[in-house]
C-alpha cells in the first residue's frame, strides 16, 4: 500500500492519519499472530522506510527473532441460548485452553468464594458437570485467594468463567491447561442457568517475529545513535474479533514514520535510527532481544538516547515522560523546550517502570524516555480502539515539534 509522501519541513498529520488507517484496517488483522499480522505489518513499515529513504543494514530492514505464543482461533459462549458480543460482553483469556461444552451454571458469590466450605461446593458442582462462574470479589482477602489456588487444583475442572467489572485483553506466552472465560458483570444474570461455549485455541512455541531498523546516518559522527523507537504489533484477533490497536501503538508508529521523513531530510550530527519493535504486547519481547543482539553498526555503547513513543493519540491534557526522574538533565531540556515553545499543556514525570519498550535500554545504562500522551481518548486493549475512533487533531502537531526539537537539542 503506498501512502503520499511530503517533503520533511515539518509534520504531516494527514500522513500520520494515513498509516494509524492502514495499520488499523482489517487486512492487518490487529497485527497480532493470527493471519501473519504482525509480519503484513512489518513488511508495510519497511516499504515505508524504502520509500523514505532509511539505509537498511545488510540486506533487509527486519530484525527476525522467535517467541512462543497462545492464539485463540475461535470464542463463542451464549448463555441460555443468548449470543455474546466478543469483545464487549466476554473476552477468552488468553492463555485459555480450547473448549466445546454446554452445561449448567454454578453462580459462586463472593460470600461463597470466601467461606471455608467454598471449595467443597465448587467441587461437589464440577463433579456434576457444572461450570463454575465466580462472581467479583476482594484479591486481598486471603480466604478467597486461597480457596481460588485450591479450586484451580480440582483435578475434573477444565473450564472456569469470572465476572470482570470491564473487558481488557492482552498476549499470553503460554496455554493454560483450562479454558478460562471473562463476562462482563453488569450483563450476567445471577440467575443463569446454561452456558454454552466453543473454544479453539492453539499454542506456537516458535513463532517467527521481526523488528523493523533504518538509519539516517549522522553527518560528524555517524558511529554514534539517537533511536527511535515504537512497537508495531497490538492483540490481533480472538475468534472473529479483532483488536485493532490505533492508539497502541498505530499512532507511535505514525509518529515514528513522520519524525522519517523529517529527519531524512534534516540529518543530524549523530546517526538516527528508527526501529518499529515487535511483540511488546507480548512482554517487551522485541526490544529485549534488539538489547541483547545489537547491530554491530549500531552498538549499545554508542547509543545517546532512546525515545520510544507509545500511545500517541492525545495530547490535549499533556503527556508523560517515564524515567523522567531517572534522567533529570535530558527532562529539564524537554520541560524548558515545552515550556519556551508553548507546545503542551503539561508534561508530567515518572520514575523507572517496566511498561514499555524503553525499559531494556535504561535498564543497560542508557538514557530513555517513553512518551506516551494523555487526554480524552480512553480506548484501550479493547477492539473499539480502531482508526474510526482516533482521529488526530492539533496536538498531534505540537507534540511532533516538541520531540523533533529536543532530539534536535541533543545534537547540539
Amino acid at each position: 500500500m503506498v501512502l503520499a509522501m511530503h517533503v520533511g519541513l515539518a509534520q504531516n498529520r494527514d500522513y500520520a492519519q494515513q498509516v494509524i488507517n492502514t495499520l488499523c484496517s482489517d487486512s492487518f488483522a490487529g497485527r497480532g499472530y493470527r493471519d501473519k499480522g504482525d509480519l503484513v505489518a512489518a513488511n508495510f513499515i519497511a516499504n515505508e522506510f524504502k520509500r523514505i529513504g532509511l539505509q537498511a543494514y545488510h540486506t533487509t530492514y527486519f530484525q527476525p527473532f522467535v517467541l512462543s505464543v497462545n492464539t485463540i482461533f475461535k470464542s463463542n459462549l451464549s448463555l441460555d441460548g443468548v449470543n455474546l458480543r466478543g469483545g464487549y460482553d466476554f473476552l477468552t483469556s488468553p492463555g485459555s485452553a480450547s473448549e466445546n461444552v454446554k452445561a449448567p451454571v454454578y453462580f459462586i458469590s463472593k460470600e461463597k468464594l470466601c467461606s471455608k466450605k467454598g471449595v467443597k461446593l465448587v467441587s461437589n458442582a464440577i463433579r456434576k458437570g457444572c461450570i463454575p462462574v465466580i462472581d467479583q470479589f476482594d484479591s486481598k482477602n486471603e480466604q478467597a485467594k486461597k480457596n481460588l489456588q485450591d479450586i484451580y487444583a480440582i483435578p475434573q475442572l477444565k473450564t472456569i468463567a469470572f465476572l470482570k467489572p470491564s473487558m481488557l485483553w492482552s498476549v499470553a506466552r503460554s496455554q493454560q491447561s483450562i479454558c478460562e472465560i471473562w463476562i462482563v458483570d453488569s450483563i450476567f444474570n445471577r440467575n443463569t442457568k446454561s452456558i454454552s461455549l466453543e473454544v479453539e485455541a492453539n499454542f506456537i512455541s516458535e513463532y517467527n517475529s521481526q523488528n523493523v531498523i533504518g538509519v539516517v546516518p549522522g553527518t560528524k559522527y555517524p558511529d554514534s545513535v539517537v533511536i527511535f523507537c515504537g512497537h508495531y504489533d497490538h492483540l490481533g484477533k480472538m475468534g472473529d474479533v479483532i483488536f485493532y490497536g490505533a492508539n497502541d501503538n498505530a499512532s507511535g508508529i505514525s509518529m515514528l514514520l513522520d519524525m522519517a521523513n523529517y529527519f531524512i531530510a534534516n540529518p543530524q550530527k549523530y546517526s538516527i535510527a528508527f526501529i518499529a519493535f515487535a511483540a511488546e504486547e507480548a512482554g517487551l519481547v522485541g526490544s529485549k532481544f534488539y538489547v541483547d543482539n545489537p547491530l554491530k553498526e549500531l552498538p549499545l555503547g554508542k547509543t545517546k538516547f532512546v525515545f520510544n513513543m507509545d500511545l500517541m493519540g492525545n495530547g490535549e491534557a499533556g503527556a508523560t515522560v517515564v524515567n523522567g526522574s531517572i534522567f533529570k538533565e535530558q527532562f529539564d531540556l524537554l520541560t524548558d523546550i515545552n515550556e519556551k515553545k508553548n507546545y503542551l499543556p503539561e508534561i508530567k514525570v515518572r520514575g523507572k517502570a517496566a511498561n514499555s519498550d524503553h525499559y531494556f535500554f535504561s535498564e543497560a545504562g542508557i538514557p530513555s524516555f517513553f512518551m506516551y500522551t494523555m487526554g480524552n481518548y480512553n480506548y484501550y486493549h479493547i477492539p473499539n480502539d480502531n482508526a474510526k475512533n482516533l482521529k488526530l487533531g492539533p496536538y498531534y502537531d505540537k507534540t511532533f515539534l516538541l520531540i523533533r526539537d529536543f532530539i534536535v537539542a541533543l545534537n547540539q
